[in-house]
């Protein structure tokens, strides 16, 4: 899938932001000549996700959504947002083809006033009928990171599956392995919570490989209510890989992701269509750096051999 970005603002300053330096160092938003241009080298995908910065920011976003669901070369569009300004575009967004992805945030982080913003903005939608449009996502940051928020929304609003994201830090010190087995208790802190109110979490990006688990943890993992035995499968380790997700920016340049930002930036103007661009990012960045072992046992490791591990996120290699 391809996203495309709007914009580079945005109203938050989130410590662990992914999109950190695209937000810091760009300064362009998008028009509508290029929002077009971007819609065309995506259409093969027939799925594409709109972010910023918080993209609802966008002056023209209205327009932008409008010519989206009209646009039947698309089946889907994922809007990121963090749902506070939700309300200002109800009328737009609530339209069968936009799946809401909210990035929801502690009111510890982003203060009472915002979060309950969010909370009236996921019942706005909800009660204009976009209860199974709506996805809430979590991304754990920190050791001992409170989810009481985020949890009263998932129980709030019935929400029977939930997105779940490893955040990758500004500072790569460690190997992406040795920062799993560090936020591993506080992942496990949360998947016990969503068990015990029978929600389905699946991986947004950054998925733990099988090898970070001991048996007693496996266990506990395969008891929890996925929604599909291919999202099982991903999160117990089985096939912690990620497909090229193409970022595409106002400029016309691409990257493969906000974690491989610093890696590899392109011309789209030098590709046919997002299908040939994915295959470059593959070639020139996953090929090559999947060799870069996360860890000696990785060498020796027939998923790693197989492509059906990564050992991690490729921003650490």
């Amino acid at each position: 899938m391809a996203n495309i970005a709007l914009l580079n603002r945005c109203n938050l300053r989130c410590s662990y932001c992914f999109a950190d330096n695209y937000t810091a160092s760009e300064r362009e938003d998008i028009s509508i000549d290029t929002f077009l241009s971007l819609l065309d080298f995506s259409a093969p995908d027939r799925d594409v996700g709109i972010i910023g910065g918080e993209p609802l920011l966008h002056k023209n976003i209205d327009t932008c959504l409008d010519i989206l669901r009209n646009d039947m070369r698309f089946m889907r569009a994922t809007v990121f947002t963090n749902g506070i300004f939700i309300d200002k575009h109800l009328s737009y967004l609530t339209h069968p083809k936009f799946i809401i992805l909210v990035n929801v945030n502690s009111s510890l982080d982003i203060g009472k006033d915002a979060f309950d913003r969010v909370d009236n903005n996921i019942g706005l939608l909800i009660n204009n009928g976009m209860k199974n449009n709506v996805t809430l996502g979590i991304n754990v940051y920190k050791e001992n990171q409170d989810f009481s928020d985020f949890l009263y929304l998932t129980k709030k609003y019935g929400f029977n599956k939930i997105r779940v994201s490893v955040v990758i830090p500004h500072e790569k010190s460690e190997g992406g392995i040795n920062y799993f087995y560090k936020m591993k208790p506080t992942l496990f802190n949360l998947y016990k919570e969503l068990k015990s109110i029978g929600v389905s979490p699946c991986y947004d990006c950054n998925a733990i490989p099988e090898c970070v688990y001991t048996d007693e943890e496996k266990a506990f993992l395969q008891a929890l209510p996925f929604a599909n035995d291919y999202e099982r499968a991903i999160f117990m380790g089985e096939r912690s890989v990620c497909s090229p997700v193409i970022d595409l920016y106002p400029d016309l340049t691409a990257t493969r992701c906000f974690g491989c930002y610093d890696n590899l930036r392109v011309k789209i103007t030098d590709f046919k269509n997002i299908n040939d661009l994915k295959n470059h990012f593959f070639m020139e960045i996953d090929a090559r750096l999947v060799h870069n072992y996360s860890r000696p046992e990785c060498k020796a490791c027939y998923k790693h051999k197989t492509f059906a591990c990564f050992g991690g996120c490729l921003c650490y290699k």
